[in-house]
């Protein structure tokens, strides 16, 4: 510490000096503990030894093992056994005379060729395989066809092509010789009696390739077994799940190439029509291109309605063509915007994979970046009667013009999303703005029947909410007839909060429940509103461990039949709110632990088992990296393998627009060349691609310590050496 002072002063020589008497005696201590272990470690171990002489049992493996042989080799030679514990805990458990309790975590062991979302009727037989030839295999379609169904063909081709996820091996066994060999003989078995699987015949029998709608078919049928293979649904919808889930049967055998599935017999249909993934593009901006990751991840899953939460009090992204400075004031930055164009490309690439896109465009709250038109913004007023400078309250419910504003922004967006459902947000107005501005309470008495002097009681909440059931009731009338000028046929959902406001809900609008329990879906079924439920499935709720296992075992369903609940329950959303989720960050959010929601909402309510599904959504979770899309862990320590060892997405149509100028698509590595008009993965090498130079980086400099710690080492002992020397000259001249 004193050489490092010295060095920072300045004073070099002095620095040389006192660091070279510290190092001096550092190496003679180290030394001297060096030579004091050598000279024990043999009665040590030989103490240990005579103990497991006395033991019983022999460690597992004995003295063919070497891979125990090299832990013992280190850790001596205590009794070993292999210990299961709760929480994907195991534990390497020594004998009490020798305390070695290293805890181990990990996550589930990986099913083999197993669905996700589970069927509702499946059979399998694990001691039949078939094998694909992925380069003859095709996928035929024998009856109805569209552009729909023909899309989905190239992407599964390509998909069982090259990105089929190798069955998993449990390396812990690697630990005990003779397990490690049973479990190797075990996975050989399976392949011992194997037959050719035939090409995939799809037979869809009914065209409909329009938009995705909440009433669409999902069901499917499909048998793997030798001498057919074959995928039948009465609509193109049911082609696309059973597409899916054709292709989560099919495995590689472990380190090879070689694709397989196990016979299979499959009778499936969602458990729910409405089955959504909210995202949240205000608080932080999502690129197109992750969007497109969640559409491909809901497409992997089953899920089939993306909840699109466009605009909120930090940024309007919405680029309007009839309201253009909503996003030109309102957007975080000019680029950080969805035009028309981008929101239709996005909505046509949901449609490939039968996922509807509704929109949320939420009022009169959240509604803070609408300034650019401040005529339909709130002013506020203090206590003593002064307007608080700027239109920062919410949507004005006291004005023509808002009404008439709403109608033609609202015919926009009809055009530019096609679903027949609309979030219209409703949510969180607990601000008393609307109650200090004397127009509005005016206007609101006069044309609501709402008194003014409600608006001045100690319970001001109670009229903030009437007026917002005057400001709904207006503005879905003023939607409804927009959408019949239109000859569209238009419907609403909005959080529950709405109809705590106002008895005018339209009968087929769809309340969604985000704060209660399901026994507030039974509420509102009883007045007449079918519901969504969410409450359970919120992913920003971050705690220390994955929450994949809670979403699991949440049911939206206050009913206990599925005849009960038809038709009032129509299903569910995961929600990630984006406060403290990015562009970079989303996908890892969101997967794998919307795999869990995605299953509850799809399968029967009776597919419970936690331990079967953690084996699966382990496995779902590696086909999805395999894919190519940022997908989180799940519970622990465990591995995936990547097609051709690569870590990142190809290059596709869907990202190369998305570059954002003066930023790297790569991480370059050391010794990788700049190199950006090149597309390559990750094993190929510098030489490989013609030339490139590659960058020459200085990196790892821990490596050199030693040998410059030995250096300074030196010159220290030397510095001593003359200073010694000098003051006996010294002492010897006087």
């Amino acid at each position: 510490m004193y050489g490092y002072y010295f060095a920072l002063t300045g004073d070099s020589l002095r620095a040389m000096y006192v660091g070279g008497i510290y190092r001096t005696i550092y190496v003679f201590v180290t030394v001297h503990h060096l030579m004091a272990a050598q000279a024990a470690a043999p009665n040590v171990r030989d103490n240990l030894i005579k103990m497991v002489g006395k033991n019983e049992q022999v460690p597992p493996g004995g003295k063919d093992n070497p891979f125990l042989q090299e832990f013992l080799d280190i850790h001596s030679r205590p009794k070993v056994v292999l210990e299961t514990r709760e929480h994907s805990m195991f534990n390497l458990k020594m004998d009490e005379s020798f305390e070695f309790k290293p805890p181990i975590r990990k996550a589930p062991f990986s099913s083999t060729g197993e669905p996700w979302p589970m069927p509702a009727k499946y059979v399998s037989n694990k001691d039949k395989l078939l094998q694909l030839n992925t380069a003859s295999f095709k996928l035929k379609i024998l009856n109805k066809n569209c552009d729909i169904l023909e899309d989905a063909i190239k992407r599964y081709t390509n998909l069982i092509s090259s990105h089929v996820p190798e069955e998993h091996y449990e390396f812990i066994y690697n630990f005990d010789e003779k397990t490690r060999a049973f479990r190797e003989h075990e996975m050989q078995d399976k392949y011992q009696h194997v037959t050719e699987m035939g090409d995939l015949e799809i037979h869809v029998e009914n065209e409909e390739c329009r938009y995705p709608h909440v009433q669409m078919d999902e069901s499917y049928k499909l048998v793997v077994k030798e001498g057919v293979c074959k995928l039948s649904a009465d609509r193109v919808w049911g082609a696309l799940r059973g597409l899916e889930t054709f292709s989560q049967l099919l495995f590689r055998k472990f380190n090879t190439s070689q694709v397989y599935a196990k016979e299979t017999e499959i009778e499936d249909k969602p458990r729910f029509p409405h089955r959504g993934i909210l995202i949240d593009t205000s608080r932080h901006y999502i690129h197109k291109h992750v969007i497109r990751d969640v559409l491909d991840g809901m497409a992997y899953t089953k899920l089939n309605v993306l909840h699109w939460h466009m605009v909120d009090d930090n940024s309007f992204p919405y680029q309007s063509e009839v309201y253009p400075k909503l996003s030109e004031k309102g957007a975080y930055h000019p680029t950080l915007i969805y035009s028309l164009k981008d929101i239709r490309e996005l909505v046509e690439y949901a449609r490939l994979r039968g996922i509807r896109v509704v929109p949320e465009f939420d009022s009169p709250g959240h509604s803070f970046s609408w300034f650019g038109y401040p005529e339909i913004k709130s002013t506020c007023y203090t206590r003593n009667g002064k307007a608080v400078r700027g239109p920062i309250g919410p949507i004005n419910p006291a004005k023509n013009e808002t009404y008439e504003f709403m109608s033609n922004l609202f015919n926009e967006i009809f055009d530019v999303f096609p679903d027949e459902f609309v979030h219209l947000g409703g949510d969180e107005l607990h601000d008393s703005c609307w109650a200090t501005n004397p127009t509005i309470t005016a206007y609101l008495e006069e044309f609501g029947n709402i008194p003014q002097v409600e608006a001045r009681t100690s319970n001001v909440q109670n009229y903030i909410n009437k007026a917002i059931g005057f400001y709904f009731s207006r503005l879905i009338k003023t939607l409804k007839d927009t959408a019949e000028q239109k000859q569209q046929r238009k419907n609403f959902i909005m959080w529950e909060d709405v109809l705590r406001n106002t008895e005018k809900v339209p009968s087929e609008s769809i309340l969604q429940v985000w704060m209660g329990q399901p026994s507030n879906v039974r509420v509102l079924n009883s007045k007449g509103y079918k519901a969504l439920y969410s409450s359970c499935w919120y992913l920003d709720n971050i705690e220390q461990y994955p929450m994949w296992s809670k979403y699991y075992e949440c049911d939206p369903s206050p009913y206990s039949s599925d005849a009960e609940e038809k038709g009032r329950l129509l299903g569910g959303e995961a929600c990630l709110w984006a406060e403290f989720i990015t562009t970079d960050t989303l996908m890892t959010m969101m997967w794998p632990r919307s795999l869990a929601p995605a299953e509850r909402l799809w399968s029967p309510r009776n597919v419970r088992d936690i331990g079967s599904a953690a084996r699966r959504i382990e496995e779902q979770r590696c086909r999805m990296i395999n894919r190519g899309l940022a997908t989180g862990h799940i519970s622990g320590p465990d591995y995936c393998i990547r097609p051709n060892g690569e870590y990142l997405r190809k290059t596709s149509e869907h990202t190369a627009e998305n570059k954002v100028p003066g930023v790297l698509d790569r991480v370059l590595n050391v010794g990788q060349a700049l190199d950006l008009g090149a597309e390559y993965s990750l094993n190929d090498s510098p030489s490989e691609k013609g030339g490139r130079v590659p960058l020459v980086v200085f990196t790892n400099y821990y490596n050199y310590l030693p040998f410059v710690n030995i250096v300074l080492s030196l010159t220290g002992i030397y510095l001593l050496l003359m200073a010694s020397k000098c003051f006996r000259q010294r002492r010897n001249n006087l």
